[in-house]
């Protein structure tokens, strides 16, 4: 019988990290949150996770690694300078006529896929709700958040926010059969949040949640798994909805779907399970059995090994800290990872089959100067493939190009494209964010600048994470855009 695994990865951004300019977060550490007293209010209140966006929302869920393909219609839809805006079917699927207008070798623009457009569908849902954070829909994509992805099913999920920047802990859908948004699982009634969680200013940990957590320490009742903790909100429990919902959060590269069992999996702060069949969240489980607060917490890589087990490998706040969870057995395990250090911190990953290659830009002067790094790791054995930190610079590319460390990012993202057997890097430089080609067929490894035919997607320094996503069944890129604006796709 075919077994499976996650593992998943956490790097490190440096202790104390804050959001990108404008962002209004703060640090990532658990130790931060506000003890809110010995009193331990009601958990009772309205479901609010469990009411979904209904049947028009959810039209076109189907099962794990299933995709009803493009449509058959007539309808082509149009193409005009970089935008394209596709013709369905009357299921509502892209004609495959549609997907013929797009050309190859250019980035374009999915008119009518801002995910800000769903506020209206939230709103009629849970009348009254309200983001408390600075950042609105942007918050959910902007704030380090990286989306999970299935790849033979065609579809992309967003779970976010957190600090100051969003408080909306809703999960959106992404279908590419469709071209469409939905709702996955509605954010929680925020009309039913305490002044001091509105006002708290950092969404990750609610304080009534802590208090409830600090109740069950200080009579020793607390657990493992499944108990309370500050990354919940305190209002969501209910008979219906037992493990109530997660926070918003910085989810960094930790946002992860699970085919074998359709699920989708959080590892940051604790590992949130959430079934795709029904709706709800289903697990939770803190890797430490005295529930160190800050075990999880920034850096997150989630890498999926069908094989095996979940490996796990920090450096955040909490600094490094790896552990393996099996999620066959719902165990964690001693770590297997090989990059849960601070020299792999603030790195970009990708995946492509069982290999994943990560990279860690340079960084050229400063208490933590580096030459930058890349290794090639396989989830089937768990061991190192490849690995280096010298390089061969090309189109007047040098160190120097690089920033010092007070300067760095810790928001870098790559995508490997099979077509060119290069990974497309976008990092910081002294110039700003930019596109490189990272070309590991040299030795030493080649690092030059990456042109595009036409405007590549905008990046601002923090934020790129694990966005540009490769889908082998449409040879082609899809870039998750900010919430205010179009998804894009690149057709290789």
């Amino acid at each position: 019988m075919t077994r499976w695994l996650l593992a998943l990865l956490l790097l490190s951004g440096c202790a104390g990290s804050s959001s990108p300019a404008g962002a209004g977060s703060s640090n990532d550490a658990g130790e931060e949150l506000p003890d809110a007293g010995e009193e331990v209010p009601d958990a009772g209140g309205r479901d609010a996770g469990t009411a979904d966006a209904g049947s028009s929302a959810d039209a076109g869920v189907r099962d794990a690694g299933v995709s009803p393909g493009w449509g058959q219609g007539t309808q082509t839809g149009s193409f005009s300078n970089d935008v394209w805006t596709p013709g369905r079917d009357t299921d509502g699927r892209v004609n495959a006529a549609s997907w013929a207008l797009v050309p190859r070798g250019r980035w374009v623009s999915v008119s009518d896929t801002k995910l800000q457009a769903l506020g209206a569908q939230v709103q009629a849902a849970i009348p009254g709700w309200r983001d408390y954070g600075s950042q609105g829909w942007n918050g959910v994509t902007e704030a380090w958040n990286a989306p999970a992805f299935d790849l033979a099913g065609r579809r992309l999920w967003r779970h976010g926010g957190g600090h100051g920047d969003s408080s909306n802990n809703g999960i959106y859908r992404f279908d590419l059969d469709s071209m469409r948004w939905s709702i996955e699982h509605m954010p929680s009634d925020t009309n039913l949040w305490s002044k001091a969680y509105r006002e708290s200013g950092t969404f990750a940990g609610c304080p009534e949640s802590r208090a409830a957590y600090n109740a069950e320490v200080a009579a020793g009742t607390w657990a493992q798994r499944d108990r309370w903790y500050y990354d919940e909100i305190f209002w969501d429990r209910t008979a219906s909805n037992p493990m109530g919902n997660p926070t918003a959060r910085h989810v960094y590269d930790g946002f992860i779907y699970v085919p074998e069992s359709n699920e989708l999996v959080v590892a940051c702060r604790r590992l949130w399970r959430y079934s795709l069949a029904t709706h709800q969240w289903t697990l939770k489980s803190h890797p430490r059995a005295n529930g160190d607060d800050t075990a999880l917490t920034e850096e997150v890589i989630a890498v999926l090994d069908k094989e095996s087990k979940l490996v796990i490998g920090s450096c955040g706040s909490s600094g490094p800290f790896a552990a393996d969870y099996d999620l066959r057995t719902n165990t964690w395990l001693a770590p297997r990872s090989t990059w849960g250090s601070w020299d792999w911190s603030g790195g970009a990953y990708t995946q492509h089959g069982d290999i994943v290659t990560i990279f860690t830009p340079q960084n050229s002067s400063g208490n933590y100067a580096s030459p930058g790094r890349w290794q090639r790791y396989s989830v089937a054995t768990h061991s190192v493939l490849s690995q280096g930190s010298t390089w061969n610079y090309e189109g007047g590319l040098s160190l120097a190009s690089f920033p010092d460390t007070s300067r760095a990012t810790d928001g870098h993202g790559m995508v490997y494209v099979p077509s060119e057997d290069v990974y497309w890097v976008y990092t910081k430089l002294n110039t700003g964010m930019a596109w490189l080609e990272l070309d590991l067929k040299t030795s030493p490894a080649t690092l030059r600048p990456k042109t595009f035919a036409n405007a590549a997607p905008a990046l601002q320094s923090g934020i790129a994470r694990r966005r540009a996503i490769y889908f082998p069944v449409l040879d082609a890129i899809v870039w998750m855009s900010p919430g205010d604006k179009d998804i894009l796709v690149f057709r290789l």
